[in-house]
């Protein structure tokens, strides 16, 4: 029997997918990580999809990947392939469904344990996020989870978006703070961040285990359900 095609998009050659892969593997799955620099692959030819973060917003239609990735995600929700959105995953993934991606009143970075309103979605965290734009769900789709700052997690059919990050572990954060270094947008960001970043690297390192358990059952649940 053919293994299930599950793959990972990620919006630079140099991000990495976190946790992702070993706990996928747990799941006897193999997780293909493809860059949006590359052709993606036709939708009919996909079992899983995972769209990763990216600082980019969302909406910024100067990218000049965005308007094909889009395009491409419609086309993989149309044909109903169980997709994950992470962060900026989840926004797109709400775009590709029919909801909307706006610039947030109030930044959300830190450890958040979030607010769930399903009861058969338990997945309170705590979970990282880091993020300055937010979703609206998608016309149809269930609410799972939120803060007071922003909507949190939503399901639509097979597909889930979640705001946080689950999957992040200390390699992931290291390619964070590269690319605070080396752009003007990230430089920026370090003049007022402070210590912020060592905090959080060391948070993310002590948190680890106790993250990567509940990033296990999210994974699970979503899954589960497909």
């Amino acid at each position: 029997m053919k293994s299930p095609r599950a793959i990972a998009i990620i919006h630079a050659d140099t991000d990495v997918p976190g946790s992702l892969p070993e706990l996928f593997g747990e799941q006897g799955l193999d997780l293909d990580i493809v860059s949006i620099s590359q052709a993606l692959p036709a939708p009919e030819a996909l079992d899983i999809v995972v769209v990763m973060g990216s600082p980019e917003s969302a909406y910024d239609h100067r990218l000049s990947w965005l308007d094909a990735e889009l395009s491409w995600l419609k086309a993989v929700q149309a044909r109903g392939v169980p997709t994950l959105g992470i962060c900026f995953g989840s926004q797109l993934l709400a775009r590709a469904l029919g909801g909307q991606v706006y610039r947030n009143s109030t930044a959300e970075i830190g450890w958040t344990e979030v607010q769930t309103l399903q009861d058969e979605w338990a997945h309170k965290g705590p979970w990282l996020n880091f993020h300055f734009d937010a979703f609206t769900p998608p016309p149809g789709s269930t609410l799972l989870a939120k803060t007071d700052l922003a909507p949190q997690a939503y399901r639509k059919g097979k597909s889930m978006g979640v705001q946080f990050h689950p999957e992040i572990d200390a390699q992931m954060f290291d390619t964070w703070t590269d690319y605070w270094r080396h752009t003007e947008e990230g430089q920026r960001f370090l003049a007022s961040a402070g210590d912020l970043p060592e905090r959080m690297r060391a948070e993310i390192q002590a948190k680890e285990a106790g993250n990567r358990a509940n990033c296990r059952l999210l994974l699970e649940d979503f899954l589960g359900a497909i």
